[in-house]
């Protein structure tokens, strides 16, 4: 594995309840990337972040990760954190290990922060929530951010900010980012890579080049991936 490639799957298949949910999976992300996995719900999207971040095993293949390889993680389901008894400083004093610094401190403005910081979590939205954890991954600066859907509680002004701040992140620190979604109105216009999942990796590449794909277009009809539908179903 060279040293521009943070994780490469070498076929990886993956088994729940005597079915197959992922069949010989393989890809790269690659450093200072923005990779986008598409596909509908139940096809091991989310399941694939958690091999990555080494929360589920392998059937058969193997995954290799870089050495010291730091991930920052962002889920769906937000559930947990509106039980914990924090107020929104004190989550971000738990996920800004590295504190502000000059990349990112434009995020303080992307999630309103002085407005919120002692407003307990039980108390904000689900949009705020969502802006407060990603802000506090991505201060932390890690070598690969993985966001499972994280556009779902934004607007769309809000969406277009974090995708400029996710272009920004990339361009300035390096940083790789891997995205799941099923939203591609705005991700093709956000993303160097595109992954096109239904329990194998039908096709994948730059968006330029998938849309002109035929085949491209074929398993978007055959996933029942949205184009552009805000709303949205999820895992």
């Amino acid at each position: 594995m060279t040293k521009d490639i943070l994780v490469e799957f070498k076929s990886v298949s993956k088994h729940f309840d005597n079915r197959t949910l992922l069949d010989n999976i393989n890809f790269t992300l690659t450093k200072g990337e923005i990779t986008t996995l598409i596909g509908q719900n139940g096809v091991g999207k989310t399941t694939i972040a958690r091999i990555i971040l080494g929360l589920e095993e392998v059937a058969k293949g193997q995954v290799i990760l870089r050495d010291n390889l730091k991930i920052g993680y962002v889920p769906q389901k937000l559930d947990f954190f509106f039980n914990m008894p924090l107020t929104c400083e004190g989550l971000m004093d738990m996920l800004a290990v590295n504190k502000l610094s000059n990349e990112v401190l434009s995020l303080t403005k992307f999630i309103n922060y002085e407005k919120i910081r002692k407003t307990d979590i039980a108390k904000i939205s689900s949009g705020q929530l969502q802006r407060l954890l990603l802000s506090g991954v991505i201060m932390d600066k890690p070598d690969l951010l993985i966001l499972d859907e994280p556009t779902q509680f934004l607007d769309v002004n809000s969406q277009q900010e974090f995708y400029s701040i996710l272009n920004e992140l990339k361009k300035k620190l390096g940083m790789t980012i891997f995205m799941i979604s099923h939203d591609l109105f705005t991700v093709m216009k956000n993303t160097d890579h595109v992954i096109c999942l239904n329990g194998h990796v039908c096709c994948s590449g730059r968006p330029t080049e998938l849309n002109k794909n035929v085949d491209f277009k074929n398993a978007l009809s055959e996933i029942g991936v949205y184009i552009h539908n805000h709303d949205h179903r999820h895992e």
